[in-house]
Order: C-alpha cells, then sequence, then structure tokens
C-alpha cells in the first residue's frame, strides 16, 4: 500500500472531526495497574537494601524525635525561669512601691498633726487676747 499526501490528509481530517484527537494530546495517566514481577535472585538484593534503608530511616525518625523533645523541654525550662524571674521582679517593684507609699502617708501625716498643733496654738493665743481685751474694757467701763 502506498501513502500519499491526499491519504494524510483525510486521516487528519478523520482524527479533527473524532474523539480521537484529544484523547492523543491528553497527559499521560499512571502507569500500569499490575506490577512486573522480577527474578527471584534480584528481588533478595532489593529486599535487603529496602530493609537497610528502613531501619536507617527509623533510626533517624528516633533520633530527629529525641533532638526535638530535648529542645522543647529545653525551651520550656527557660520560659519557665523567665516567668519566675519577672513575677519576682513584680513582687518586688510592688513591696517597693508600698514601703514608699507607706513612708509617704506616714511624713503627710506628721506634717499635718504639725501645722494642727501650730494652728491650735495660735487660735488660743487670739481667743486669750480677745478674753483679755474684753476683761479690759469691761473694767474700765
Amino acid at each position: 500500500m502506498h501513502i500519499t499526501a491526499e491519504k494524510i490528509k483525510e486521516a487528519a481530517e478523520a482524527l479533527e472531526s473524532t474523539e480521537l484527537k484529544s484523547f492523543m494530546f491528553q497527559e499521560p495517566t499512571a502507569g500500569p495497574l499490575t506490577r512486573r514481577r522480577r527474578s527471584s535472585r534480584s528481588t533478595g538484593r532489593s529486599r535487603r537494601s529496602t530493609r537497610g534503608t528502613r531501619r536507617s530511616t527509623r533510626g533517624t525518625r528516633r533520633s530527629t524525635r529525641r533532638s526535638t523533645r530535648g529542645t522543647r523541654r529545653s525551651t520550656r525550662r527557660s520560659t519557665r525561669g523567665t516567668r519566675r524571674s519577672t513575677r519576682r521582679s513584680r513582687r518586688s517593684t510592688r513591696r517597693s512601691r508600698r514601703s514608699t507609699r507607706r513612708s509617704t502617708r506616714g511624713t503627710r501625716r506628721s506634717t499635718r498633726r504639725s501645722r494642727r498643733s501650730r494652728r491650735s496654738t495660735r487660735r488660743s493665743r487670739r481667743s486669750r487676747r480677745s478674753t483679755r481685751r474684753s476683761r479690759r474694757s469691761t473694767r474700765r467701763s
């Protein structure tokens, strides 16, 4: 059978009209569903190598777990320490504030008392003067 340009054109037109064209341009799907069986000699070797890789991956997983645990513990300890230190510092600042308040209150009270006592002495002097004046005026009259 001789292939001519006309036959190629006809075949191309037939492909365009059918769904074969869309099928041809699709992306390839996953490979065959059934696995090929290998010879017994090669399977033994591959199994051994996969066992070794499994063991190594297990070891790495364990080591990573341990390291992450250690880092978590260390971070917990450090955060606890910082929390405690901040609490202690807050307590000390509160205590110092209280003591300063008390001292300022005491000084205020003492100054008030002293002012009151001065005022009372002044008043008593004034009242004494006024009584003396009234007595004098009554004597004169």
